[in-house]
């Protein structure tokens, strides 16, 4: 099973998710939580496992969404 990861995380003045070596931008923190969600819940559906991660102020990732 492949494992798929969103990362979330501030950049300047907006929002990015990367995922697959791509970059996504996003003008909102929501707006980029829920995009990452709503993508790794696809893939859960698709039988991956899937997660959710988002930087912190502190830097350090945290589980926002696990599939599992």
């Amino acid at each position: 099973m492949t494992e798929v990861r969103y990362y979330v995380s501030k950049d300047a003045d907006r929002w990015k998710v990367r995922y697959d070596d791509e970059d996504y931008s996003f003008n909102s923190h929501s707006s980029a939580v829920l995009a990452a969600v709503k993508a790794a819940n696809r893939a859960a559906s698709l039988g991956h496992e899937a997660e959710v991660l988002v930087q912190g102020v502190d830097g350090k990732w945290r589980t926002e969404w696990p599939s599992a």
